[in-house]
């Protein structure tokens, strides 16, 4: 019963929020329609490709953490098991979700918590270099133009994009501090303890959190992978925005790269408000970002509808390629152990070097 409440309320958000979106466009359809039918498709080409760059660095750097905790997978495998993860994100209207696709095809026996560290890694770390990323170009931004920090009337402002951007990456240094500070684990098991002891439904949440502790401590001696998970994952950012900018170029839109790589990040996180795979999230945030008057050629109403169902249509064709991914692709064996290079400097145990 849950589970059919979960999946109808994920369907309802949704779809809810396409109506919404063309209710109030509704004049501009028949416009952003047209638009979509006479896309550039050289630059539909770019978009293509940047995104399969963007899935090729994603595979890359899980690659990168997985190797840290003795897990070796080759990048092709990875890429396809991201892609695979795109699938069960934003096709099916269900709690399985990509990630857990992804421990799934990359737990070997007695490697469980090691899966789970590195993809969980994998998007905590990703969340921060998104925030970072959109935070430096959103001050460069703001400094070559002081305009855009204009608090506005009645209007998404700069200021409130900047200080909603510093918050959200306070938050996700809070949560890491849990993780790698012992202090900050025992201040919050105790707090989520004591919170249980009246409402109950935190009780489950402290399990998960001291699970998640003891996966995730590992990498306290794997500084060089989270580093390059880092540096790396604004590689990913830079190819996710380049794929949204080409989209948009696509129906002639105009506005600076540089509103991509702030914006862009954002979405990521909205995304996660649960729905089908972010359906109707992400593109009325899009129509609402870049449709700010305080833009520097901002997009038409027309123009950011438009883009926004060029990406969704890109997005649910790498999603299909997933999908068949799914049904004829075998898992690897993997190798259980890594070799004392692949593991970034963690000294190899007596057992290991047996193994």
């Amino acid at each position: 019963m849950k589970r059919s409440l979960s999946v109808t309320v994920r369907i309802l958000i949704s779809f809810g929020l396409l109506l919404l979106l063309g209710l109030f466009f509704r004049n501009q359809l028949g416009a952003s329609l047209a638009a979509v039918v006479h896309a550039d498709r050289r630059f539909l080409l770019f978009a293509a490709l940047t995104y399969i760059l963007f899935i090729w660095v994603s595979a890359w750097r899980w690659q990168v953490l997985l190797a840290a905790q003795g897990l070796r997978f080759s990048s092709w495998y990875l890429a396809r098991v991201f892609t695979l993860g795109l699938f069960f994100c934003k096709l099916l209207p269900t709690s399985i979700g990509g990630d857990v696709m992804r421990i799934a095809y990359t737990t070997r026996p007695g490697k469980g918590p090691e899966a789970f560290s590195a993809t969980f890694l994998d998007r905590l770390i990703g969340f921060q270099s998104l925030t970072f990323l959109a935070i430096i170009l959103g001050l460069v931004l703001a400094i070559r133009n002081p305009a855009h920090l204009n608090l506005g009337s009645g209007q998404l402002s700069g200021f409130g994009v900047v200080l909603l951007l510093f918050l959200i990456l306070l938050l996700l240094i809070l949560v890491t501090a849990l993780f790698f500070s012992d202090p900050c684990h025992r201040f919050a098991q105790q707090l989520f303890r004591s919170l249980s002891a009246r409402f109950t439904a935190l009780h489950r949440i402290t399990e998960l959190l001291d699970r998640a502790y003891d996966a995730v401590k590992g990498y306290r001696h794997q500084p060089l992978a989270l580093a390059i998970s880092f540096l790396s994952g604004i590689g990913v950012q830079s190819a996710l925005s380049l794929a949204w900018f080409f989209t948009a170029r696509s129906v002639r839109a105009q506005v600076s790269l540089g509103y991509y790589f702030i914006f862009i990040p954002i979405l990521n996180i909205v995304v996660n408000i649960p729905t089908i795979g972010g359906l109707g999230v992400r593109e009325t945030a899009f129509v609402l970002f870049f449709t700010q008057p305080w833009l520097l050629k901002p997009l038409t109403p027309e123009q950011a509808l438009s883009t926004a169902l060029l990406f969704l249509c890109l997005d649910l064709l790498f999603a299909l390629l997933g999908g068949l991914f799914f049904a004829f692709m075998k898992r690897s064996a993997g190798t259980g152990v890594a070799s004392q290079s692949d593991r970034l400097g963690k000294p190899l145990t007596p057992k290991e070097k047996e193994e």
